[in-house]
């Protein structure tokens, strides 16, 4: 891999680093729980719709539930739970 095609590498994580900042930073306390529900939403309509490969680190139908699970923890934590800190 050249030089070039290791930059052009670099900028694509860094645009995805920014995305998700500029998310976080519009959603403030909960982008975590916001960005997990449009997450799981958006996986389970790309499954209704024939989609069965996706790029995600975890594999279906395990990002679902992976997701599933930070909405419950965050729901808690952000609703019913009011401890020092909140994830």
């Amino acid at each position: 891999m050249d030089r070039s095609e290791r930059g052009t590498t670099f900028e694509g994580w860094a645009f995805t680093f920014c995305k998700a900042a500029f998310l976080a930073l519009l959603c403030g306390k909960y982008a975590v729980l916001v960005l997990s529900l449009a997450a799981a939403a958006l996986y389970i309509a790309a499954y209704a719709m024939g989609v069965r490969s996706w790029r995600c680190w975890v594999k279906p139908p395990w990002v679902v539930i992976f997701f599933i699970a930070v909405i419950i923890a965050q729901v808690y934590f952000l609703f019913f739970h009011h401890p020092q800190w909140v994830l």
